[in-house]
């Protein structure tokens, strides 16, 4: 019989134990992501309402907002989650998801 172990998830160092650290960094994520996120949103609004800002240079600013809200949105709630909840593993197919997001958004 071969030796065939399977791993199933990966725990993630870096996340304090006590509580209050937790918690101050789900309030940091929560601060960075809304204004990261709403900033962005603020910027394709402008640039697709204004007839004139259709150009090319707010094309392609409005491209990089569009990009950067979707970078944001692939890791920062699955940090949300491991900060309140307390839970350092990820599973190897949220990884893979994860991963394969990141490359699918930069070749954009």
């Amino acid at each position: 019989m071969a030796n065939s172990t399977m791993v199933t998830q990966f725990i993630l160092l870096g996340f304090p134990d006590g509580w209050s650290m937790s918690f101050l960094y789900f309030m940091l994520f929560t601060v960075t992501y809304l204004g990261t996120f709403l900033g962005n949103l603020l910027i394709v609004t402008v640039s697709t309402a204004d007839q004139n800002l259709h150009m090319p240079m707010y094309f392609f600013l409005r491209n990089l907002s569009i990009l950067d809200m979707c970078f944001s949105s692939i890791t920062v709630p699955n940090a949300y989650v491991n900060s309140i909840t307390g839970n350092r593993a990820i599973s190897v197919g949220d990884c893979a998801t994860q991963i394969f997001l990141v490359i699918f958004f930069w070749m954009c």
